[in-house]
């Protein structure tokens, strides 16, 4: 009989991963969850009572998809009071649930929440934080005020509550998942069901390489739209920009932040296809000291499930902030922003996040490794140097 198909006690992994799928080697996330939840709560509390102040009051942020900030703070207040109340329910259920139907109410309510932090609280300006950073550490001395302004615009309220609800994102997508492979039986480590074989392995990698290439071609193509209108700046050429809107931005040292966006968006889509390459599996070359050696799957898992996230955010951002002002809201909205490439943006960015989320996902189950947890799997492929 195969080893991947006894352990100790004659028992078999797959067996012994479903028996402790409840729990197991994912136990904590659904306790993060709670913690996240709680905290959801105590701040809706300290608003309320003026302890801390609240990020609702910028009535021009709904241009970014601040949902929350178009109505009066304390219906913002209300709405994560009650996200918060209603997580920590559904969270402490995930946590020591044990029947199936407890497992899958529980792994329901945890995406559930997932998206409505993506659709709700979260909006535009969390790309915008993220996209700065390349240029404030690089383009900085081009401007000396951007360092110390970028800091100031982070501190904010608004910005904290943002990185705050990107971690509540995170963590219920985490304790979610947990509870969708424990409601099916399968792997707490790896989400693999019991009975999985080698064939198995290997369709799901062919699979997941041909989605992933498709992704990456599709989200490559969408992220190029912002680079090629900033990135021509360089050379003296401001598709769409009037005269006025030109002296306006040169004043401003808006070109030269338009540039580093640009060049900061190029360098995003030439990040995806590593999603898809030889060089996203194992170090290129010219990486002195990391040459040949294999990419962590984190490495590139982690950051492109936070950018994805920003992108899904700006992206409803973009919507919200047009619908605002067909309704006569007094929002900035990308798209209308100078140059007249609103339209296309309110495409892209949708577009880029959905594909880079697939591709995302192509590019973790293509990685996955042998499992140490339920002895299933294939080892990987790793390409030659």
């Amino acid at each position: 009989m195969s080893s991947h198909t006894t352990g100790r006690g004659g028992t078999a992994p797959a067996d012994r991963a479903r028996e402790r799928a409840p729990g197991g080697h994912r136990r904590y996330r659904a306790p993060l969850a709670l913690a996240w939840s709680a905290g959801a709560v105590l701040l809706s509390l300290c608003w309320a009572a003026g302890l801390l102040p609240h990020p609702f009051g910028d009535r021009g942020a709904v241009g970014t998809g601040a949902v929350l900030n178009a109505f009066a703070p304390a219906v913002g207040t209300s709405f994560m009071l009650a996200l918060g109340v209603i997580g920590m329910v559904f969270a402490a259920v995930l946590a020591r649930a044990r029947s199936r139907r407890a497992l899958r109410a529980g792994a329901a309510v945890g995406w559930l929440t997932t998206g409505v932090i993506v659709l709700v609280p979260l909006h535009g300006t969390l790309l915008t934080m993220f996209g700065y950073l390349p240029v404030v550490l690089l383009a900085g001395w081009a401007l000396p005020g951007l360092p110390s302004r970028y800091v100031e615009v982070v501190s904010e309220p608004g910005s904290l509550f943002l990185l705050y609800c990107l971690a509540g994102a995170v963590l219920w997508g985490m304790a979610a998942q947990t509870g969708t492979r424990a409601q099916r039986g399968a792997c707490p480590r790896c989400g693999r069901r019991p009975g999985w074989t080698g064939a198995d392995e290997r369709r799901c990698r062919s699979e997941a390489l041909r989605t992933g290439r498709i992704a990456v071609a599709v989200g490559v193509a969408a992220a190029l739209a912002y680079p090629a209108i900033r990135i021509p700046w360089i050379f003296g050429y401001y598709p769409g920009f009037s005269a006025a809107e030109i002296a306006q931005a040169q004043g401003e040292g808006a070109l030269v932040v338009g540039i580093g966006l640009g060049l900061a968006g190029l360098g995003g889509a030439v990040l995806m296809l590593g999603l898809v390459q030889r060089w996203g599996v194992r170090f290129p070359f010219w990486m002195v000291g990391l040459a040949g050696r294999q990419v962590p799957v984190p490495l590139a898992v982690v950051p492109a499930g936070i950018v994805t996230v920003a992108l899904l955010a700006m992206g409803k951002g973009i919507v919200v902030g047009w619908a605002d002002q067909l309704l006569g809201g007094s929002s900035v909205s990308l798209v209308s922003a100078p140059g007249g490439h609103g339209l296309l943006f309110l495409v892209a960015f949708p577009i880029w996040g959905a594909a880079l989320a697939v591709g995302t996902a192509a590019y973790a189950l293509r990685r996955r490794a042998e499992c140490a947890a339920c002895g299933q799997g294939l080892p990987e492929e790793v390409p030659v140097r």
